[in-house]
């Protein structure tokens, strides 16, 4: 593609608007869990930022041939002023009152979003739940809020029938509703104020030889305010920028799921979206508390660390289980749900007593205030899940065929959706919840096989094992898997 072609595709912007996105969201800190335990909260899951029309100014990522062609520039929200400031001087109190009239008006901003804006995530959850989350004992975790962005991304850039199976999946009717709905989610969850670490990005790759309508890229730009990058797609310069974007949305704390993304030969186009979080217990775990306890996991019973405290808090029930809620400190809060003695957790994924408490608890009826002793172990769970088959199960189908609909996209004959990739991780300790997700979807050039084959390894078989010059590593025979 021409560079008069890829600037005609952006539109025309002044060059004032460009800014760095590093710059706009300033430097990240070294991540605090591993310093302080599991530090205080991050989700990293795929998401959207505001930003300015980067416009057509081409710029070279030093030391490789990928151009950036847009960046983000992120909301700027007054800081939260500390409470200490309460119990100060005259001065520091009025200071106190400025501050907090400032950080409260961009608070508001952000959280008062239209009514039902959250359906889609919350209904995409319940068709997830068990389809992601079903183990047969293995830590699993997913961001169904990065998800939905990241479906939303695709939605924007097909067409047809291919775009409609992804509207009834993210349950609207119209891409004009998508619009609105994706807008407010992303504003509802950014946050920055010194107590809530809530970062949101996304960016479409694309190779060379793609030509890129404009009228969509002006959409990406406007509505989900993703970054642009644009070079060989094949080349270790684009995945090497990729995983570097990925990390450092995810401030590293998926580093080893990211360093296993890239684009091959076959990749035209990639849609990438990330979520970071970070916030605090509104009451902090007493380290003093913490000790050695036994965990009754599947495998067997383990030592650990858990966490304790007893205060007053309110005590669910349902069929099934007991639960109860520990808050964040302004950015929300966090459920723990225990089955019942002789209940498989995977049994709550779809429970709707669980539903009914996680959409409005204070009319749920089985409740009681009083003391709860709880403890709970500290914990780091990662899933890295190929959501290709997942989506397909839930019914978006023709984005993985030879008839996918891009044509919203790009005049280029052939684009489907070549796979799909998930990562999260959630950590807790005394202090708060730290985690991280991203998803990916990538966009390939060459058609899909019409035909099929059934593969079931159902009977003895023959295995081998190459090395990387093809020598035999290992050959065996499997009769008793």
């Amino acid at each position: 593609m021409k560079l008069n072609d890829l600037q005609d595709a952006l539109g025309q912007i002044d060059d004032s608007l460009v800014t760095e996105a590093g710059r706009a969201r300033g430097k990240k800190k070294p991540p605090l869990w591993h310093k302080i335990g599991a530090v205080a909260a991050a989700i990293a899951l795929v998401l959207t930022s505001i930003m300015i029309i980067q416009g057509t100014r081409q710029k070279n990522i030093a030391g490789s041939d990928v151009m950036a062609l847009a960046t983000p520039e992120y909301p700027t929200i007054h800081k939260r002023p500390s409470d200490e400031l309460l119990y100060g001087s005259e001065s520091d109190q009025q200071a106190y009152d400025k501050a907090f009239s400032l950080w409260s008006a961009d608070f508001q901003k952000q959280r008062n979003q239209p009514q039902g804006y959250k359906d889609g995530v919350i209904s995409l959850t319940r068709k997830t739940n068990r389809l992601l989350l079903t183990s047969d004992g293995e830590n699993r975790v997913y961001s169904p809020l990065n998800i939905y962005l990241a479906l939303s991304l695709l939605a924007e850039t097909t067409g047809g029938d291919t775009r409609e199976e992804i509207l009834q999946v993210l349950s609207v009717d119209t891409i004009e509703m998508l619009r609105k709905k994706a807008g407010s989610l992303w504003q509802a969850h950014y946050m920055n104020d010194g107590y809530t670490t809530s970062l949101l990005a996304n960016s479409i790759w694309f190779d060379n030889k793609l030509s890129i309508k404009k009228e969509t890229m002006k959409i990406l730009q406007d509505i989900y305010k993703a970054a642009a990058f644009q070079g060989d797609m094949s080349s270790s310069a684009m995945t090497e920028q990729l995983q570097k974007w990925l990390n450092e949305q995810t401030d590293n704390l998926l580093e080893s799921s990211v360093e296993n993304e890239g684009f091959d030969e076959d990749t035209l186009m990639a849609l990438a979206s990330t979520i970071l979080f970070r916030a605090r217990w509104n009451d902090e775990f007493n380290e003093g508390n913490t000790g050695k306890s036994i965990f009754h996991s599947p495998a067997g019973s383990i030592e650990t660390d858990f966490m304790s405290e007893s205060k007053d808090n309110t005590y669910y029930w349902g069929d099934k289980f007991a639960a109860i809620c520990k808050g964040l400190t302004y950015s929300g809060s966090m459920w723990f749900f225990l089955p019942d003695e002789g209940v498989n957790v995977n049994e709550l994924l779809d429970d709707p007593q669980v539903d009914a408490i996680l959409q409005n608890c204070m009319d749920y009826d089985q409740q009681k205030f009083l003391i709860v002793n709880f403890k709970v172990p500290k914990f780091d769970v990662m899933s890295e899940i190929q959501l290709g088959q997942a989506l397909q199960d839930l019914g978006i189908t023709k984005a993985f065929t030879a008839s996918a609909d891009f044509s919203p996209t790009s005049e280029d004959a052939g684009l489907f959706v070549s796979d799909a990739s998930h990562a999260a991780r959630v950590m807790i300790d005394e202090n708060g919840v730290t985690g991280a997700a991203y998803t990916l979807i990538y966009v390939a050039a060459c058609k899909p096989p019409d035909e099929t084959v059934d593969f079931v390894l159902d009977r003895p078989f023959l295995f081998v094992v190459q090395g990387h010059d093809g020598v035999p590593l290992f050959v065996g025979v499997v009769n008793q898997p």
